[in-house]
């Protein structure tokens, strides 16, 4: 059974509430349900009207994620390249092979990256140079499994 809504939670949900917070987070922070909070905030005739706010908040975390998709894909093809330059200068076929698979996973990840943004419409447009040495070593978009 529930634990009765006390004065101290009607005064939290006031506060946060009066702080510009949502109700599921308000239910985060007291540890109450989304309901017990919709039912105190309903007896103190507060309401939780702010879609506009939500819609920017929204938007502005997809936003961001687009931006640390592209950042996460120059990453992880600079590494690729680094790692690239290092085949060369390895003292055994083992390092020089470790080398290799990293490169090769580093360039997957771009390219999974890469066209993740490009369905979402968030990359760049068209795709860049070095997105088109990616698809010519791996295939588009990680390419097949089967040769690795």
């Amino acid at each position: 059974m529930a634990e009765p809504i006390t004065d101290e939670d009607r005064e939290q949900v006031r506060r946060l509430h009066a702080e510009g917070k949502s109700r599921n987070a308000i239910a985060r922070t007291t540890g109450r349900s989304a309901a017990t909070v919709s039912k105190i905030a309903g007896q103190e005739g507060l309401t939780f009207s702010g879609g506009a706010r939500v819609a920017a908040a929204t938007e502005a975390r997809r936003a961001d994620a687009a931006v640390r998709r592209e950042l996460l894909a120059d990453e992880s093809l600079d590494g690729a390249l680094r790692q690239v330059e290092r085949v060369g200068g390895s003292d055994s076929a083992r390092d020089a092979r470790d080398h290799a698979t990293a490169a090769r996973a580093l360039t997957e990840v771009h390219a999974r990256v890469s066209e993740l943004a490009r369905q979402t419409g968030t990359g760049s447009a068209g795709g860049s140079m070095l997105d088109r040495l990616a698809d010519a070593l791996i295939g588009p978009a990680g390419g097949d499994r089967e040769g690795v």
